[in-house]
């Protein structure tokens, strides 16, 4: 799928985002059958003409849980702050290949609380195997980093 910024926008303005929500583990989030699920539910999405959003709500052993979700968007900027897309970043009249963006967002994260990270550059062509194994590398890392952040709080 290709949007140009105007269209991304309005899409996200409209009822054509699909988001799904679900509490999970640090353990399941890892699982191949968990991330399948995500990326599965990204691609029925897409292939009905939709952006998305799957967001896992990860408890935490410590303290609060982290927000993990893949995202559609044109850019790596959370679908959130999807407005601050101004020309100086995208040209308003060229098409953009929709990418899948892995987002973790947590106080205890590092500095900005936030981390995104590419995971596919054609959202249309999702290898899955990869896909799977890219994520839970970096899930992997996202989790370890923020349950150091919190010891070392402490």
């Amino acid at each position: 799928m290709q949007l140009t910024y105007e269209e991304y926008l309005a899409q996200l303005e409209s009822d054509h985002v699909q988001v799904t929500t679900t509490n999970t583990t640090t353990a399941k989030i890892q699982e191949d059958a968990t991330i399948t699920q995500a990326l599965d539910f990204m691609a029925d999405q897409l292939a009905s003409g939709y952006l998305c959003r799957y967001e896992w709500q990860v408890t935490m052993p410590v303290g609060e849980a982290l927000s993990v979700r893949l995202e559609t968007n044109l850019i790596n900027v959370p679908m959130a702050e999807a407005p601050r897309l101004d020309p100086k970043l995208l040209t308003r009249d060229s098409k953009y290949q929709v990418k899948i963006y892995m987002v973790a967002e947590g106080d205890d994260l590092n500095k900005s609380s936030l981390r995104i990270d590419e995971l596919v550059a054609d959202a249309e062509a999702v290898d899955t195997a990869e896909a799977v194994n890219h994520f839970k590398e970096w899930v992997a890392d996202q989790l370890a980093i923020t349950v150091e952040n919190r010891k070392a709080a402490e």
